[in-house]
């Protein structure tokens, strides 16, 4: 009986497992996981080339030919990738790759409905203020998410790349977004500099409550002065919801002058499977 070919689950997750395989004339990285996995493999090498994979091979679905032997790196970075949640982006052709640290709510059990905050969403509420709390307990908070948010670049080859932040602005003008607060953290961090992104509209609603009609409008919703020419960048939110948002503030990067734009989030925000399916239904 033939094995049912794997299917990943488009939210965004985590690395399953891989493995390389030699042939006579190059290596291949065998994976399960979500396509956009490629993407953050092929940022870090370059010389590799993306190839398909036999219909019958449902245990091992995504390929990447190597035509020279990788060294030890590798290893570590796919292993990397197993802690990380890699995003599949839906908004093809102004973010080039995204991760998040982590689901913001998780069900309690496989195959529930209940759903659970995680410990990053924990972080992330204490400094939205939804819970009281003292400033140290918040500060505490924003220092530890700025660490988990830093290694994630550090560690990432290509994401160390980024010679900017470009933090989410928020929904209203005078009200500084938790983007900005943990991007100045991680600016002081890692010691690259802050790149001011504006609204253009004086408020605006959480994408996840917009329309599609009002999701859209959202590439043309960011201003960004600096020239950002020839340069690889970091767009920064906390909570990845739709990923408008962040496709927005990479178009307007990339019309400042950005070659590569990556983004990360502190937190996906999980779909419901209803809303997965739908998904999966446009692009059929």
């Amino acid at each position: 009986m033939t094995a049912p070919r794997y299917r990943p689950d488009r939210r965004g997750k985590h690395l399953e497992d891989w493995r390389l395989e030699r042939s006579a004339s190059a290596w291949f990285l065998e994976y399960r996981g979500v396509p956009a996995i490629t993407d953050h493999v092929l940022g870090v090498l370059p010389r590799a080339e993306r190839v398909r994979t036999l219909k019958h091979d449902a245990a091992w679905p995504y390929r990447i030919r190597m035509d020279f032997e990788p060294d030890s790196s590798l290893n570590e970075f796919m292993d990397f990738l197993r802690e990380v949640l890699v995003i599949n982006i839906e908004q093809k052709g102004h973010l080039d790759a995204a991760v998040a640290l982590d689901f913001y709510q998780r069900s309690v059990r496989e195959g529930s409905s209940e759903l659970v905050h995680t410990e990053t969403a924990d972080l992330i509420r204490l400094i939205k203020g939804y819970a009281a709390a003292r400033r140290a307990e918040v500060d505490h908070a924003g220092l530890r998410l700025c660490r988990s948010l830093s290694d994630v670049v550090v560690r990432h080859e290509w994401f160390n790349e980024a010679t900017r932040i470009l933090p989410v602005p928020g929904h209203a003008r005078d009200k500084p977004s938790v983007s900005v607060m943990i991007g100045t953290l991680l600016s002081q961090e890692l010691g690259i500099p802050l790149t001011t992104v504006e609204s253009r509209s004086e408020g605006r609603k959480p994408a996840k409550k917009m329309t599609d009609r009002e999701r859209a409008a959202l590439l043309h919703e960011f201003r960004i002065d600096e020239d950002l020419e020839g340069r690889t960048v970091l767009v920064l939110d906390d909570i990845y919801h739709t990923g408008y948002t962040m496709a927005g503030v990479a178009y307007e990067a990339k019309r400042s002058g950005a070659k590569m734009v990556l983004g990360l989030a502190a937190a996906r925000n999980i779909r419901r499977q209803a809303d997965s399916d739908h998904w999966t239904a446009r692009k059929r």
